[in-house]
């Protein structure tokens, strides 16, 4: 009986190694043969820094006063707004602080907003005259807490936004809390030249690339080691538990609320680094149409060459498609777009694989296709490339004064440098 037991344990384990193997090796083969099926991320939802905030820190900021930076996107999962848990908390709240398109995240950019009200608590405005917090607004609070969800690029105006809060916090000798949130552009891929200093301004405060792949609390970070905010103030950052760098917004599990009006989805976070630069080259860049920044045209361009040199966009890990659309105004997105109902000729872009993306080159590759067009006689208004591109190199090119793989190395250089500049503030 003990023998036959035996025989029958050797079997079952027999099977099971045999069921392993074969799940093991099916496993391999549609990984290889199908990669963008499979998704190794783990079912773990990332919880927010807000969340940790709410369950970690009530007493280190129980009887403070807090000035809250927030806006629409504050909100802790499944979407109970920040303001309103710490209220039922007991927490006191003298003033909240709101970035450009303000506290509702509905104006259009560019508008300026005015200071509110939220019951009885005061909403200043950061896209105003003012757009760093005054001694007047700052007296009475003990405390910012920083909890805005951003796009990972330089001139989305949320960072310096951020950067004007330090500088205020350190000038009042105020703490402040950021509530750390993922970088929609992923933690990996930088693109783009150091701003420049002669090119600062509030849509570039910071020498840092045009797509940097920090969170918020990193960057802040980085922000106060490298001196570019006064360094005497406590700064702590609020981390995020489960995510990774190689994450992108779908591997969050976190549901997607747009940061501004014109960024509507997680793939536009991802394409807005470089098809915001095309709005410099006389191509609407999507604005006016349900699409911004996953397509352009305008009425004079033919997209097949485009689509032709470029492959389809294969090796970009993207597919491009040609299409006419006709942009309109859309109140609270775009007023006034370029070629306003105009029939334009352009071309949809589909990002097939995010870790191949690279959004920036994919515009340097657009913008030397229609260079090399002579029918086109491409121009760029030089003084917004170079604001937005922190670096007159993408002008000079156009204007035929540099090479493209002088452009292209130049840039690499630099990102490589910030690359290894950034290392000492990774918290992931």
């Amino acid at each position: 009986m003990l023998h036959l037991n035996n025989n029958r344990e050797a079997q079952r384990r027999r099977d099971i190694a045999r069921g392993l193997s074969i799940f093991f090796i099916s496993t391999i083969v549609l990984f290889c043969f199908f990669p963008g099926k499979i998704s190794l991320a783990p079912e773990r939802r990332v919880e927010l820094g807000n969340e940790m905030f709410v369950k970690n820190f009530s007493s280190e900021i129980k009887g403070k006063s807090l000035g809250l930076v927030i806006n629409h996107t504050s909100v802790l999962p499944p979407g109970r707004p920040l303001y309103e848990v710490l209220l039922e908390k007991g927490q006191k709240i003298q003033a909240i602080f709101s970035p450009e398109h303000g506290f509702s995240g509905t104006v259009e950019a560019g508008i300026e907003v005015k200071n509110s009200k939220l019951e009885q608590i005061m909403i200043y405005s950061l896209y105003e005259k003012n757009k760093k917090p005054t001694p007047e607004q700052i007296k009475g609070i003990d405390a910012f807490v920083y909890d805005i969800q951003d796009v990972g690029t330089r001139f989305y105006t949320y960072i310096t936004t951020l950067k004007y809060v330090l500088e205020a916090a350190a000038e009042a000798k105020i703490p402040v809390y950021i509530l750390d949130r993922p970088n929609p552009a992923g933690g990996l891929i930088i693109e783009g030249p150091h701003l420049r200093p002669e090119y600062e301004s509030f849509i570039g405060a910071l020498p840092i690339p045009v797509r940097y792949s920090l969170t918020p609390g990193e960057l802040a970070m980085m922000m106060k080691g490298e001196g570019w905010v006064p360094r005497k103030f406590e700064l702590h950052v609020v981390k995020m538990k489960n995510w990774r760098r190689d994450y992108f917004w779908e591997d969050t599990g976190l549901p997607w609320i747009p940061p501004s009006p014109n960024i509507p989805t997680p793939e536009t976070a991802l394409i807005y680094p470089g098809s915001s630069l095309l709005g410099a080259l006389r191509l609407n860049e999507g604005r006016g149409t349900p699409h911004p920044f996953i397509q352009f045209g305008a009425p004079w361009l033919d997209p097949s060459p485009l689509i032709n040199i470029l492959n389809g966009g294969e090796e970009l890990g993207i597919e491009l498609e040609a299409i006419d659309y006709t942009p309109r105004s859309i109140p609270g997105k775009a007023l006034r777009p370029l070629y306003k109902d105009k029939v334009c000729h352009g071309v949809r872009v589909r990002i097939l694989h995010k870790d191949k993306f690279f959004s920036l080159r994919f515009s340097y590759e657009i913008i030397k296709a229609l260079k090399n067009q002579e029918e086109y006689k491409l121009t760029a208004h030089s003084d917004y490339l170079n604001k937005i591109f922190g670096s007159d190199l993408l002008s000079r090119y156009i204007e035929g004064k540099i090479s493209y793989e002088t452009l292209v190395s130049r840039v690499e250089d630099e990102e490589k440098r910030f690359r290894q500049k950034r290392l000492r503030y990774l918290l992931y």
